[in-house]
């Protein structure tokens, strides 16, 4: 029945993962070859759609393999090195019931697992964290270096090496096409052949980026860097989308040879309209839509509470009347959660987990127990229970007695609302959005 699966569908719908993010990407990569071929010049037309489609899939592999693949390879040499797990959350040096003494103590009298099984392996959590809180400073240091790393690396090849890369790639194919443009190509690789009116006939356009404030302390950058891979790309594209700019305005400087241009700045404000159109529709106009979706259909449920088969059924027990953290202390709240990690009495557990708003794990015995490795963001946790509360009230309201019928309406709405928002942010980024910076070059 469904086109894609609840997981999936789900995913899509998370704008604070990554995935609706590389989906638009991808699909921008294909709709900006696409216009540069058909909207550049008869001559320029095939350098230009031929450059931008190496940069943009060499890109994407830098913007979302590289920096995984740096961390990867941190983890299996310094930290292993030193014997560190990684996994342990930084959010445990901060004060408040899980900080990582109080999670050893809980760990010493068994009410979180001294073992458990990850990555098929068995884990002594007790000497792992002992061993981290005796080393914090160097743990700590450790994490510092790895989200260092992990951004620096993407950053040079993306904003450095790759752009030169391609410009002498494009340059030597012309030289090659046309052995006459050899007599008048000018100095150096990034100099460009006069077979272009201007840098802006093969501009290129890459990812934008959400960003965070740059007063945060490297210790919160590394803790973000932890939990989502969104911390490195953010600085990765940044530093990307800097480069863009600025290779656009050298390259037309060199194109004129020294003329005064009609337009000052064209080819960096044509990146600048880009960029800055690109980082909105890929990071913020989704979520923006998906906002505007959710309150025009009265809905906030994930499609995994949705579609779960025992939902309806929950909603008309009336387990959904009260959120169970509202009036806890943080000890009670994590209590409440421990001893309904595996009981599944309670709904907004069971959720929790489905939504990974609470990592579970096994211990050699197959008893499920939180992760004690991992924090809990227990005010994240609370205002998605608030919403569950909330839009399960709407739910009862509206559906009566043809509930049944009013959360299968209710699905398809939501699954139409997330298609239509990808849909429609992708047409933007990969069609739209050319045009405009394409109109721009044009006047």
């Amino acid at each position: 029945m469904n086109i894609i699966s609840t997981q999936i569908a789900s995913a899509l719908n998370n704008y604070n993962s990554i995935v609706p993010i590389v989906t638009k990407d991808l699909v921008e990569n294909g709709g900006r070859t696409l216009m540069a071929y058909h909207s550049a010049g008869e001559k320029t037309k095939k350098y230009e759609a031929t450059e931008k489609f190496i940069e943009a899939n060499m890109a994407s592999l830098l913007w979302y393999g590289a920096i995984p693949f740096t961390k990867k390879l941190f983890n299996i040499t310094a930290f292993k090195g030193f014997k560190f797990n990684p996994d342990v959350s930084l959010q445990y040096f901060k004060s408040g019931e899980q900080n990582i003494n109080s999670v050893i103590k809980k760990v010493e009298e068994s009410k979180l697992p001294q073992k458990i099984i990850q990555k098929g392996k068995v884990i002594d959590t007790k000497a792992v964290l002992n061993k981290i809180a005796k080393n914090a400073a160097k743990y700590k240091g450790l994490h510092i270096a790895r989200m260092l790393i992990s951004t620096v690396i993407p950053t040079v090849l993306s904003a450095v090496v790759l752009p030169k890369a391609i410009i002498a790639l494009t340059q030597y194919k012309v030289n090659s096409d046309n052995k006459k443009l050899q007599k008048i190509a000018f100095k150096g690789q990034i100099k460009q052949s006069s077979v272009f009116k201007s840098f802006s006939d093969f501009t290129k356009k890459k990812k934008g980026v959400s960003f965070k404030s740059l007063s945060s302390t490297l210790l919160n950058k590394a803790t973000q860097a932890q939990t989502s891979l969104l911390g490195d790309m953010v600085a990765v594209d940044l530093a990307i989308s800097g480069s863009r700019i600025y290779y656009a305005n050298k390259r037309e400087k060199e194109a004129l040879g020294g003329k005064k241009a009609k337009v000052p700045f064209a080819a960096g404000l044509e990146k600048l309209i880009r960029e800055g159109g690109f980082l909105y529709l890929i990071y913020f106009g989704g979520n923006h839509i998906k906002n505007g979706i959710d309150k025009l259909t009265k809905n906030n449920f994930d499609p995994l509470i949705l579609e779960d088969k025992d939902f309806v059924k929950e909603l008309k027990s009336g387990a959904f009347k009260v959120n169970p953290l509202k009036k806890l202390s943080e000890k009670e709240a994590l209590n409440f959660i421990d001893e309904n990690i595996s009981s599944g009495k309670s709904v907004f557990v069971k959720y929790a987990k489905k939504l990974k708003l609470i990592e579970t794990v096994k211990d050699p015995n197959g008893k499920i127990y939180r992760n004690p490795l991992k924090f809990i963001d227990l005010k994240k946790l609370n205002t998605e229970f608030d919403i569950m509360v909330k839009s399960a009230s709407d739910f009862i309201k509206n559906g009566g007695e043809n509930l049944e019928k009013y959360v299968l309406k209710k699905s398809k709405t939501t699954r139409f609302g997330i298609y239509g928002n990808l849909i429609a942010s992708s047409f933007a980024v990969c069609y739209l959005l050319p045009k405009i910076t394409y109109g721009f070059r044009k006047w």
